[in-house]
C-alpha cells in the first residue's frame, strides 16, 4: 500500500445503504477490470494492473513504438459509518522506462484524480438507483 498521504485526496462517498449493498454496488462497479484481492471482512477491493496509454511518452527504435510505460489500478475501501457507509476510491498509478538509472523498477506517479472521481461517480450513480 502507498503512504496515506495520497488517501487524503481520494474521492470519499457517503451512503446510508447498509455495507452489503454498498460492497455489491462497489463490486459490481468495477465489472471491466480484472480483480487482485477481495477482502469483505476488511473493506477492501483492489483490481490488478492495467496498462495505461498515455501519448505524451517517449517513442524510439525503427518503428517508432513508445518506450516507456504505465500502469495503473484501483483500491476501494469500504467501511461502515454510523448510518450507512462510506467508499474511499484510490488510484495507484506507476511508471517505468527501459533507460536510466530506474530501468529495473517502477516508480509510483501521480494518479489521475479525474479518473478516481470517474469512478467514483459511477459507484454513487448505482448507489441512487439503489434509494439510499
Amino acid at each position: 500500500m502507498s503512504g496515506c498521504a495520497g488517501w487524503t485526496n481520494a474521492p470519499r462517498l457517503k451512503t446510508t445503504c447498509s455495507l452489503e449493498d454498498t460492497w455489491s454496488v462497489a463490486l459490481s462497479s468495477l465489472h471491466e477490470f480484472e480483480l487482485r484481492r477481495t477482502d469483505k471482512s476488511n473493506g477492501v477491493i483492489e483490481t490488478d494492473w492495467i496498462n495505461v496509454h498515455n501519448p505524451k511518452t517517449a517513442a524510439g527504435g525503427v518503428f517508432q513504438r513508445s518506450m516507456n510505460q504505465e500502469r495503473a489500478r484501483f483500491i476501494l475501501n469500504i467501511t461502515p459509518g454510523q448510518s450507512g457507509s462510506q467508499i474511499t476510491v484510490k488510484q495507484i498509478r506507476e511508471f517505468w522506462s527501459p533507460q536510466g538509472v530506474q530501468s529495473r523498477s517502477w516508480r509510483q506517479i501521480p494518479a489521475h484524480k479525474e479518473q478516481e472521481q470517474q469512478l467514483a461517480t459511477r459507484i454513487q450513480t448505482r448507489l441512487k438507483r439503489q434509494a439510499c
